[in-house]
């Protein structure tokens, strides 16, 4: 390249302008006036030179040393020999060809960043999104993975808690399997009693067919309707109380049930022969005891009362039955009074219908208790599964 095509070259790009006279007798001002533009349009920090030539020699000096240092490393950099070198004495006191060649370098140097620079910036910007990107990907992955930790936590927390509180569903399953064998027993029983009821509905059936051609006097049927009422009054009172004796009778077991075990386990404790603070416990045991002594004389009081009422009910049911052959007697001897027959059916029908409704409460009854049997079955399997 001619020199005047570089001093045009050079003074089309970069704003310290330049002439021929400056490039054959250059200064050492003219040469720090070229190197500062040329840094400034590589976007170099130049601000500790602008001013260097007020400050002192010696600060002066190391400024030099230090922009010579600059302009050699990228003189060397862009030369095509290696050997080329820019020295302190070329910046104090330059010669024409040295830095003419150091110009053209350095401007070739300006014109191939300018030329790269946009596919430089686009790889940089592409690269800059793809760091984002990848950054922004990592960062949810990293939430993610917390994300995940604290669910695991929570699951294993639930573990822990599941663990804890395996013994009471086992004991609740416990419960459940003897509340269903207790409902078992119960719908058998209604079962039993649901079959007697029907062969009773048959016999006064019978009976009602051969009534229905008997006779009775109006003030004697009232009479023996009157005792009846009573007896049967007396037999639901007895019933009730008999029901609320069974059910506490039901309680106290229960409780005696529950007493056992802890007896069992604290009398265990005792045969280990434990210190001076177990007292408490000891003097509980002994509570518990008595409790349980008095529970078992309040279960047998209950269970002779019991009895007693039974027995009652079946004196009453064997009166009932004298009244009733005692009626049939005095129906036979009044056969001849139609009208009375007529009452006498009546009330008849009325005692089946009574019977029918006690028949329905008792079916009724037994549904109630097939669908409890149904639903502690469906909570222990539902409780098994669970635990497996």
């Amino acid at each position: 390249m001619s020199n005047a095509a570089f001093i045009d070259d050079w003074n089309n790009i970069i704003p310290f302008k330049i002439k021929v006279t400056d490039l054959e007798k250059p200064t050492e001002q003219f040469v720090y006036k070229s190197i500062l533009q040329f840094f400034k349009l590589m976007h170099y920090d130049v601000a500790s030179y602008e001013n260097m030539y007020s400050d002192s020699n010696e600060t002066l000096t190391m400024k030099r040393v230090e922009l010579v240092a600059r302009i050699n490393y990228i003189y060397q950099l862009c030369s095509d020999s290696k050997q080329t070198s820019f020295l302190y004495v070329d910046l104090v006191k330059p010669t024409g060809k040295k830095i003419i060649h150091l110009l053209k370098v350095l401007l070739n140097y300006l014109f191939y960043t300018n030329m790269v620079k946009e596919t430089v910036l686009e790889k940089a910007n592409n690269c800059t999104q793809e760091y984002s990107e990848l950054n922004a990907k990592l960062n949810q992955e990293q939430i993610t993975k917390e994300e995940n930790k604290i669910r695991a936590n929570k699951i294993n927390r639930h573990i822990d808690d599941l663990k804890l509180h395996l013994p009471q569903l086992k004991n609740q399953i416990e419960t459940l399997q003897q509340r269903k064998h207790k409902l078992q027993e119960n719908i058998s029983s209604l079962k039993a009693n649901d079959q007697q009821l029907a062969d009773k509905i048959i016999k006064l059936k019978i009976e009602h067919s051969e009534l229905a051609e008997l006779l009775v006097a109006d003030d004697e049927a009232s009479s023996v309707r009157e005792i009846k009422q009573s007896l049967t009054r007396e037999i639901e009172t007895l019933t009730e109380t008999e029901k609320e004796l069974q059910q506490a009778y039901q309680i106290h077991v229960s409780s005696i049930n529950q007493i056992r075990p802890c007896n069992a386990l604290l009398e265990k404790m005792l045969l280990i022969g434990m210190d001076e603070s177990c007292k408490n416990i000891r003097g509980a045991i002994v509570e518990l005891n008595s409790l349980c002594d008095k529970l078992r004389k309040q279960r047998n009081n209950l269970t002779n009362l019991s009895d007693t009422l039974q027995n009652n009910c079946e004196e009453l049911d064997g009166l009932l039955a004298d009244k009733n052959q005692e009626l049939e007697v005095r129906r036979k001897v009044l056969e001849k009074n139609d009208r009375r027959k007529d009452s006498k059916h009546l009330e008849q029908e009325k005692r089946l219908k009574a019977l029918d409704q006690a028949n329905e409460i008792y079916a009724q009854l037994l549904v109630v208790q097939k669908a409890e049997m149904q639903r502690v079955i469906v909570m222990v399997e539902q409780a098994l599964k669970f635990i497996n």
